[in-house]
């Protein structure tokens, strides 16, 4: 080869050296050291932009008058704590007398429930929250009210009293949804009628009724009820020898009278909110011990007319019995002690008295000062939660309270709905709501932190906002990691710290409107599948304040967590680590409110390269943030082209290695990182 062919090849391989894009992964000849990231925020300016809200149970939060359970006063001065957590908004659980505990079967809209306090308690709650940039949202329970509401107890005297109309009754379900009947239910037709959501209940109140048995076919005895003007005396035979029994109200059993003959008679006074059966044991349910009817939906006798009782080896198989007199009523949950509101037809669901009810009540607590509401079970409001039944609804819901609200403030009512399905099955209710809960982020990242893969996250949060899009430009995403209706988040992480700590950095640092479940920033345990209070366990102050409510309590969790108290003097804590991120969150909008964008080499097609890597940008103007996250259970080196200027905020170890055209970063397990970028 001639010389000058020789020296035009050097120069070019040279050239082409120089022109080489760096190639992510291990550098193979080792390079300078790595030095160890610095976390070095700028200082934050005071201006609370995160949007984050935390939600609470006031039963469970914090007990300032020593009766174990929760209270207003208890909250008032626990406020400096939510405020270090740099949250924006509180969420309280239902504040309303309620049949429960929880507080989701309210018995009055207007009221607060007197175990929290008094209603100056109340207002000097949202009055000390507001002055330290703290906005209160109620929990608000719009599709149904507890059975003991006043409303109910009223519907139920007769059919012509005026409450009748709040609520969904029938004598018939299947047939009047059937028929287009009941406009709640109509858009499923027939196959809208689930036999377990109708309850009975009497409208005749209690009176005086005569049982007759007629036992000579064991295979179908007969039952006759007649009115009748007197009672019998509790009967006194405690025999169980072919003893039969009226089964009724609230547990109430009472033993007929053996007239001989294979013949058993009972009178007594009866009223039942969901009617009757007959058994011949105390004790048993199955083995044929339950007589009633075959039909899941029950069955009307009629007085004076012998009507052929039904038994089955399988006690699931018989229904209760019916008495003239007595209606059903809807709860679209299974259980008689919810009763759904009924505002018909959702053209005119205005208009209905149990709409207008339902705002007037809201309006009781937006006088009390709050901002905002959390919008209960939205998507069962209507039955058929795949129509636009629920979003048009939801719309004129929200337009009426909010016309209220706009009478004495310059800017829109907050409302956020629970709608508990994916995230396509949510898009459509932002027509109705500009904010609602994003269930998919949770589940999307426990799967990315199970299955140790980061690289598919950023596509999965763009796809949820591309999807909403259509539906509200404007669209506010609640993202959340777990809440009082899920196992603890970081039982569901296997208890592992590393990544209950990596879940609320991704939280954190992702696009969207974080909520924080109290007890999360401390990193609590429970399982649901023990009981729904295993995950709304008290908090653990570290004084007196906290609340002995319930003694079902995950055994482990406080040696697990500890208290505030510990958790704050413990620079590693998972307490610490939602304050930084938190702070870090308030301090750089582009962090707060910037658009979240997916980085150019570390996304969903370095799934064969470093599937463990979760990687994006947030920017806001002139700020770009670049936030990293190592999914996987091992150290993990690769290079970056970015010009950094600083990291923001960490969390483990991180290393970097400044090149002259690109930066190699080393992280740890689990370990995330912000910096921010030229």
């Amino acid at each position: 080869m001639k010389k000058s062919a020789i020296i035009l090849c050097a120069l070019f391989l040279i050239f082409v050296s120089c022109r080489k894009e760096p190639t992510p992964g291990p550098d193979p000849n080792g390079g300078g050291s790595f030095a160890k990231v610095k976390d070095t925020p700028r200082v934050w300016d005071g201006n609370k932009r995160a949007d984050i809200t935390y939600q609470l149970l006031v039963y469970s939060f914090a007990d300032k008058d020593g009766d174990g359970w929760g209270d207003l006063q208890g909250l008032t001065d626990k406020l400096e704590y939510i405020d270090q957590l740099g949250v924006t908004a509180i969420w309280l659980s239902p504040v309303h007398p309620a049949m429960s505990y929880h507080g989701y079967d309210v018995t009055d809209y207007s009221k607060l429930n007197p175990v929290y306090g008094t209603m100056d308690d109340f207002r000097t709650f949202v009055r000390a929250a507001h002055q330290k940039g703290i906005k209160v949202y109620l929990d608000y329970v719009i599709n149904h009210t507890g059975r003991e509401h006043w409303w109910f107890k009223q519907a139920i005297i007769s059919v012509d009293n005026p409450y009748r109309d709040y609520y969904i009754f029938s004598d018939d379900p299947g047939a009047d949804i059937a028929a287009g009947k009941i406009p709640m239910i109509k858009t499923e037709g027939a196959s809208g009628y689930d036999s377990g959501q109708w309850f009975t209940i009497s409208t005749t109140g209690s009176k005086p009724l005569k049982f007759k048995l007629d036992w000579n076919n064991p295979f179908q005895p007969k039952l006759t009820v007649t009115e009748t003007a007197g009672t019998d005396p509790e009967n006194p035979d405690v025999s169980t020898e072919n003893a039969k029994y009226l089964y009724f109200g609230d547990g109430v059993l009472k033993k007929f009278y053996d007239k001989g003959g294979n013949q058993y008679e009972l009178s007594t006074d009866f009223t039942s909110s969901w009617g009757f059966l007959i058994r011949t044991s105390t004790t048993q349910w199955n083995n044929k011990t339950k007589y009633g009817a075959q039909s899941q939906s029950g069955a009307r006798i009629t007085y004076g007319t012998p009507f052929v009782l039904y038994t089955h080896d399988n006690a699931d198989n018989v229904h209760d019995l019916l008495l003239p007199g007595v209606t059903m009523f809807h709860s679209h949950f299974w259980t008689n002690w919810f009763a759904d509101l009924n505002y018909g037809d959702v053209k005119t669901a205005e208009n209905s008295p149990a709409f207008k009810a339902i705002v007037e009540n809201a309006q009781i607590w937006i006088d009390a000062g709050i901002d905002g509401f959390r919008l209960d079970a939205v998507k069962h409001i209507y039955h058929n939660e795949f129509s636009d039944e629920n979003p048009e609804f939801l719309k004129k819901f929200y337009e009426a309270v909010n016309d209220y609200y706009r009478q004495s403030k310059d800017h829109d009512i907050y409302m956020v709905g629970e709608v508990f399905s994916g995230y396509e099955q949510v898009a459509p209710y932002y027509k109705g709501l500009p904010a609602l809960f994003e269930f998919s982020f949770w589940h999307r990242l426990k799967w990315a932190l199970e299955e140790q893969t980061g690289c598919y996250f950023t596509k999965d949060i763009l796809t949820f906002q591309n999807t909403y899009k259509p539906y509200r430009v404007d669209y506010i995403r609640a993202t959340k990691l777990t809440n009082h209706d899920e196992s603890r988040a970081r039982t569901e992480l296997g208890n592992s710290l590393a990544r209950t700590k990596l879940a609320a950095a991704v939280l954190l640092t992702s696009a969207g409107s974080p909520y924080v479940y109290y007890g999360e920033e401390m990193g609590y345990i429970g399982s649901k599948s023990n009981d729904d209070l295993y995950v709304r366990s008290p908090l653990y102050w570290g004084d007196g304040y906290t609340t002995n409510y319930t003694d079902k309590v995950d055994p482990a969790l406080f040696n697990v967590v500890g208290t505030v108290k510990t958790q704050e003097v413990d620079s590693m804590s998972v307490l610490q680590l939602y304050r930084k991120f938190a702070r870090v969150r308030n301090t750089y909008p582009a962090m707060a409110y910037g658009v979240m964008t997916e980085h150019s080499l570390y996304n969903d097609k370095a799934s064969s390269t470093y599937p463990q890597i979760a990687a994006w940008y947030r920017t806001w103007g002139s700020e770009k943030l670049l936030v990293l996250h190592n999914f996987g259970q091992n150290q993990v080196t690769f290079s970056i082209e970015d010009k950094i200027r600083n990291a923001v905020v960490s969390n483990g170890n991180i290393y970097v290695q400044e090149e002259k055209n690109y930066t190699r970063v080393k992280m740890d397990a689990y370990s995330s990182v912000v910096f921010d970028i030229k």
